[in-house]
């Protein structure tokens, strides 16, 4: 049996794809001995190290729209949206109050003070206070005051905490990363919209040319009287008006650059996570590293996907897994 230190990225409803890959570490012999989680990483983890991460996951797998709205504490406030006790309060039916420090393995998570910057680690004290800190997503979640600090999503200071868990010197250090980007997908999306927008530009130059060629022909036609001239161009606009009733609406780009304030928001602060846990991983190189495209899953309705991202996950851990030991 292996010992694996476990690290764990910020990430949203990607982070799901955590508790498919968990068990997919357990399920091949490796042994999870302590535990490092920012954001979302630091509710699975701490479920978890809680040893509650089953019966999470079932009531994770129970969420729809409606329920995910439901958890939703929605607040008329000046810098969040949501206040985010309904989530806790509801983890905590399932999982007792305890203290970090009274977890099955040693556990960390990671906020930020929104003054100074700093990293704040959790290694002690309460378990959900820790993660109310960490998930303070800002301008989502409402910031949480502990004493002289204001701490908010701990992504902002140390999206993949690589350096914050505990090693015992014969442990191997994974990683999974929620927030990586696939460039060359991306690109190809790019491209097909554009490609798609020219030929949709192309077809109604078209149909416009030859509308106005049919009118053309029509009124300078001599052999028609004026009454029948009017007939027919009136019969040709009807038409015309008729195709574009009925024609399909244009779908919505994947990358639209006049999107809401909530999707330019939660990308930005995805491709913030995307480069800190990029260079955590270049400056602690993990023995084995997952990587999740952001671009999966994002959406708040993301979060009543858990069963679905719970088995990307999986399938992420085994293919990773598969490569280290072959």
């Amino acid at each position: 049996m292996k010992d694996i230190a476990l690290v764990l990225s910020s990430g949203g409803p990607r982070g799901f794809a955590y508790i498919g890959a968990i068990e997919e570490l357990e399920s091949r012999g490796y042994r999870i001995t302590s535990i490092a989680g920012t954001s979302i990483g630091s509710l699975i983890g701490g479920m978890y190290a809680a040893g509650k991460l089953h019966e999470v996951k079932e009531w994770l797998f129970s969420l729809n729209g409606w329920k995910v709205f439901g958890l939703m504490d929605i607040s008329i406030s000046r810098n969040h949206l949501v206040k985010g006790d309904k989530i806790i309060e509801a983890l905590q039916e399932i999982v007792p109050d305890m203290n970090i420090e009274d977890l099955e393995i040693p556990y960390k998570a990671i906020a930020t003070d929104l003054f100074t910057g700093e990293e704040v680690i959790f290694d002690k004290g309460d378990l959900f206070s820790a993660i109310r800190a960490s998930i303070s997503i800002p301008s989502l979640f409402r910031p949480v005051k502990m004493g002289m600090r204001t701490l908010i999503d701990g992504g902002i200071a140390n999206t993949m905490p690589l350096n914050r868990v505990e090693r015992s010197g014969h442990d191997l250090l994974v990683a999974f990363d929620v927030n990586d980007v696939d460039v060359d997908a991306i690109r190809q999306i790019l491209r097909d919209e554009a490609d798609n927008a020219a030929a949709k530009e192309k077809s109604e130059l078209e149909r416009k040319a030859e509308s106005k060629a049919v009118l053309d022909s029509v009124m300078h036609n001599d052999t028609m009287s004026f009454l029948e001239k009017l007939r027919l161009a009136g019969m040709h606009g009807h038409k015309l008006i008729q195709n574009a009733m009925t024609r399909e609406e244009r779908p919505q780009r994947q990358f639209d650059p006049d999107a809401n304030y909530y999707t330019l928001l939660s990308r930005t602060f995805d491709l913030m996570n995307h480069w800190n846990a990029a260079l955590m991983t270049r400056i602690y190189p993990p023995d084995i590293l997952v990587k999740m495209p952001f671009d999966a899953f994002g959406a708040i309705a993301d979060y009543a996907r858990a069963e679905e991202i719970c088995e990307a996950g999986r399938k992420l851990m085994k293919e990773a897994l598969d490569r280290y030991e072959n």
